[in-house]
C-alpha cells in the first residue's frame, strides 16, 4: 500500500456534459493535489480529504489490443525521463540560456497541491550549463520549452498510456509490452477529449467514491480546446466515475473516465509524468 494522498480545497470540474527507476513509482503516484477547479468535465466537486491507497485489480471487460505504430515500435523500450522541481521557482526558456525570455514560471508545488514535474525530451548542453527541451503544462497544448538541470531530480519510468479516441479504449505499456487494454469514456463532439502527448501532473483522492471523479482523479497536462473560461482553465482529467454506464460513451466535457477498479489499478503503479498519448 502506497503513502496516503492528500489534498488542500477545492475539487475537480469533470462531470456529466448531459446534466523512475531512480525513485519508487509509487512514491511519485500518491502526490497531492489542492485542486483542478477547471478540469474539464463535470461541477466542482467536495474537498479531498488525506487517505490510502486500496488495493484492487482491473475490472474493465476485455477489449481489442491495439497494435504499436512504427514510432511507438521505434521508441517503447526508451524510458520516459521525468524531471520534478527541486528549487521554488523554475523558469521555462524559449532557448537554452538564462538569458532567453521566459515562456512560463512554475513554483516548486504547482497550483494543484503537488510536486511540479516535466516529462524531458533531450539534454542540451549550453554555456552556461545544463538544460532540458521539456513539454510544459501549459496553453496551448504541446508547448516545449527549456528549464535547466539544476531546477531538476531526475527519475524515469517505463511505463506509458495510449488512449485512442475512436476505440473508447485505454492502453498501458511497459515498454514494449502491452499490460492492460481499458474500456473508458470521453468527451462530447461539442467538448471533445484533446489529441496529443501529455503527461499525468497531479492526483487527488476524493472523499468518497460516490462522486463524478469516482475513487482517483490524475489532472493532465493537457486542456481542453473547447472550454477556456473555466476557473482553473478546462484542465483535463483522468479520473474514476460514479456512473459506470457513462463507460463507452462520450458524455463529458473532455475528461477520461474509468471504472474505479481500473485507475485504482493504475494510482498503485503510475508516477506522475508517466506520458498519455491520445489519438
Amino acid at each position: 500500500m502506497g503513502p496516503p494522498v492528500r489534498s488542500l480545497g477545492h475539487g475537480i470540474s469533470c462531470g456529466r456534459a448531459d446534466s523512475i527507476r531512480a525513485l519508487p513509482a509509487r512514491r511519485f503516484a500518491a502526490l497531492t493535489m489542492v485542486a483542478i477547479a477547471g478540469l474539464a468535465g463535470c461541477s466542482t466537486g467536495p474537498a479531498m480529504t488525506r487517505s490510502g491507497h486500496t488495493p484492487g485489480r482491473p475490472s474493465s471487460p476485455p477489449v481489442p489490443a491495439p497494435s504499436p505504430s512504427a514510432s511507438t515500435r521505434a521508441s517503447c523500450a526508451r524510458e520516459t525521463l521525468i524531471g520534478t522541481a527541486r528549487v521554488a521557482t523554475v523558469d521555462a526558456k524559449a532557448a537554452p540560456s538564462r538569458d532567453s525570455s521566459t515562456l512560463a514560471s512554475f513554483t516548486r508545488i504547482n497550483a494543484q497541491g503537488a510536486p511540479q514535474v516535466f516529462d524531458l525530451q533531450r539534454q542540451v548542453t549550453a554555456g552556461d550549463g545544463i538544460w532540458y527541451r521539456a513539454l510544459l503544462p501549459v496553453r496551448p497544448n504541446g508547448t516545449f520549452g527549456f528549464v535547466p538541470a539544476s531546477a531538476l531530480r531526475l527519475s524515469q519510468t517505463p511505463f506509458r498510456i495510449q488512449v485512442s479516441r475512436a476505440n473508447l479504449a485505454l492502453s498501458l505499456w511497459k515498454g514494449c509490452r502491452l499490460v492492460r487494454t481499458y474500456r473508458i469514456g470521453l468527451g462530447t463532439l461539442d467538448t471533445p477529449t484533446p489529441i496529443g502527448t501529455f503527461y499525468l501532473n497531479s492526483l487527488l483522492k476524493p472523499p468518497t467514491p460516490n462522486t463524478v471523479y469516482g475513487e482517483y482523479a490524475y489532472g493532465l497536462s493537457a486542456y481542453s480546446d473547447a472550454i477556456t473560461t473555466w476557473r482553473g482553465g478546462g484542465v483535463i482529467g483522468l479520473h474514476g466515475t460514479n456512473d459506470p454506464s457513462s463507460i463507452g460513451k462520450r458524455k463529458s466535457h473532455g475528461c477520461i473516465r474509468m471504472r474505479n477498479a481500473d485507475i485504482r489499478a493504475l494510482v498503485k503503479i503510475l508516477p506522475l509524468g508517466t506520458p498519455i498519448e491520445i489519438t
